[in-house]
């Protein structure tokens, strides 16, 4: 076991150095070629920045044939882009081959045809994701009436109004604000012809993409969404130019302290509306959101030795650094992290009852609170001696997130991750086929789950119990999402609500034994739960329970079996995240099983040796 930790220490030594790096402002760490990912997510973000380069101009010539690189290796052998499931993805398809053929890849060659045909089989690019179709109206290659129609007036309504888009989702609100401005113009970009990922029917008529779901309110929504768009071409007065007006000063407040939106597509879509509304390339908007797009960017490890660039979700995503920097925080890794914790007020509290506090999900995001960033922080600062000179600072930040996380809870006992209400978005409710985009998710989904657990078990450490109402209420929001649900939730959501159980609720609550059963006949007779990642979340959800069994042996043995056959597989094997913002809502997370099972191995030692010598 030790000599397995020593491994595992060793694989992550240079990651935690890359975490620290994330964070450093010097010019030279932060170039895309010198800086490594550590978080990498789809070729998406890629292929887009690609695209729009056409009208950016910014990428150098050695720094696009790398982010060309990194989007042809990955390509599947079938042709198409997948996601981390390993299932053809329309949307990642479909950008992936219009990025390879701006750049002038053969598009006779048998990759790109078999590309065509992946995206003609999954029904043609018109029908793949919001921002699929959004790109290829900006082209020119679809009619805008192929989107959703967002009526201009609702950026004038306040609010407390239901519809208003503060009631959106951070991220929709992010990429709805610019289309709004992108749509009305409306954009024309002069990218390279890709209509032959269009699906056409006989006659040359391209096959049109449903905006609503079928059946009756479906067809209501259609003919409403028709009706906006008809209204467009009426004199409707000055509303329409004070809605543009509202939305531009709403980009103009959210360019945050790092100088991009929410994250890399807002960010992205935002600049092409400042371009669209007259703002020029040296405008400090757009340097500072190009600057920022750069500072996302990094290296990646191909096949083999290759060395390419891939565009990251985000400059320095707290969930991972603040996980890599736990796994041996230093004395010089505290101040950042209490440096990047939420000192102003944000679009955040407008729902939430709490002062600033919590971290979000980058250095530099003012106005946007993360849950999870902030959950990881905390359990980065916990790792600190009570005599660290830094102890006193980093209880005090810890003490207001608590406050926070407390403020953000839901009615339904459930804890949101970035705004109160951001599941359960009023427009969502309509059956309209891009409802989803409104919001983060579902109140019930695994990712807010696996959320409420967790911030149920921080909430134990800090010494609440279900005496206290809002513990309470959470356990009891877990209780019906999962302990009620005939289906199986996700392994890694299940060993999360495990941990919160063991931390919260006696040997005999009914929720706490039917979460241990449907991990426990999850076990394989090799000893794993799946990939390394699940069986390190497994055996933590095992000792979590107080359990050093059997079936927990056997998992810790697979872990160490598995680190004395391939060290390497810890950090370079795929692992699938609940959910967050973007065209997938997988990415990759390279050493998510080496900070697990680093984590898992050495509590499952002392809980052995803790009850070995209780038996003696």
């Amino acid at each position: 076991m030790d000599r397995a930790l020593v491994q595992l220490e060793s694989r992550l030594a240079p990651w935690r150095d890359r975490a620290r790096a994330c964070g450093s402002n010097d010019p030279a760490i932060r170039r895309p070629e010198s800086r490594w990912l550590v978080e990498i997510p789809d070729v998406g973000p890629t292929c887009e920045v690609l695209l729009a380069d056409r009208l950016l101009y910014d990428l150098q010539p050695l720094e696009r044939d790398a982010m060309l690189a990194w989007v042809r290796a990955n390509q599947d052998e079938s042709g198409a882009w997948v996601d981390v499931h390993g299932r053809p993805d329309l949307s990642l398809t479909a950008l992936a081959y219009w990025a390879l053929a701006q750049a002038g890849d053969d598009r006779s060659s048998d990759r790109m045809l078999k590309a065509v045909r992946v995206v003609h089989a999954l029904g043609g690019a018109q029908r793949a994701d919001f921002e699929v179709r959004l790109w290829l109206a900006m082209a020119g290659l679809i009619e805008w009436s192929w989107l959703p129609a967002i009526p201009s007036e609702l950026f004038l309504l306040p609010p407390q109004v239901p519809l208003s888009p503060a009631r959106f989702s951070p991220w929709a609100r992010g990429v709805l604000t610019p289309y709004l401005l992108i749509a009305r113009a409306p954009a024309r970009l002069h990218l390279a012809d890709a209509s032959e990922l269009l699906l056409r029917r006989q006659g040359e008529a391209l096959v049109a993409p449903r905006l609503t779901r079928a059946g009756l309110a479906g067809d209501l929504l259609q003919a409403f969404d028709r009706g906006v768009k008809l209204s467009r071409k009426l004199p409707r007065g000055p509303l329409p130019q004070l809605a543009q007006r509202r939305a531009l000063r709403w980009l103009d407040e959210l360019q945050q302290d790092h100088g991009g939106w929410f994250s890399t597509r807002p960010t992205l879509l935002s600049l092409i509306a400042l371009r669209v509304m007259g703002a020029r390339t040296d405008d400090p908007r757009i340097r500072r959101g190009l600057d920022y797009l750069r500072a996302a960017r990094g290296r990646v490890r191909g096949d083999g030795d290759q060395i390419l660039i891939a565009q990251g979700m985000s400059a320095a995503p707290l969930s991972i650094t603040a996980d890599l920097l736990a796994t041996g925080l230093t004395a010089g890794d505290v101040a950042p992290m209490l440096r990047a914790q939420l000192q102003d007020p944000g679009p955040w509290q407008t729902r939430a009852d709490a002062p600033a506090g919590g971290w979000p999900t980058e250095p530099g995001a003012r106005s946007h609170l993360d849950l999870d960033a902030t959950l990881s922080v905390l359990d980065a600062l916990s790792t600190l001696a009570p005599g660290d000179p830094a102890a006193a600072p980093a209880w005090a930040a810890s003490r207001r997130a608590t406050a926070v996380m407390l403020a953000m809870q839901e009615g339904s006992g459930a804890f949101a991750r970035f705004e109160r209400g951001e599941a359960d978005v009023f427009m969502q409710r309509l059956p309209w086929t891009d409802a989803d985009l409104l919001a983060y998710g579902r109140p019930n989904d695994a990712v807010h789950v696996r959320l409420t657990a967790a911030v149920l078990q921080r909430l134990a450490e800090t010494g609440l119990r279900t005496e206290d109402d809002r513990v309470r209420r959470g356990v009891e929001f877990l209780a019906r999402t999962v302990g009620d649900r005939n289906d199986d939730v996700p392994l890694v959501t299940a060993c999360a609500v495990a941990g919160a159980a063991g931390a919260l609720l006696p040997d005999d609550h009914a929720l706490r034994r039917e979460i241990e059963r449907r991990i426990r006949v999850r076990q394989r007779d090799d000893g794993s739960f799946g990939s390394l990642h699940d069986t390190a979340a497994a055996l933590g959800a095992l000792t979590d329970l107080g359990h050093a069994c059997v079936q927990a042996q056997r998992a810790a043995r697979h872990l160490v079996a598995a680190l004395e056959r391939d060290p390497d597989a810890f950090v370079n094997g795929r692992t699938t995240h609940d959910g967050g913002p973007g065209l997938s809502p997988d990415t990759l997370d390279p050493t998510a099983a080496a900070r697990r099972s680093a984590q898992v191995l050495r509590r499952h030692a002392a809980l052995a040796a803790q009850v070995t010598e209780l038996r003696s």
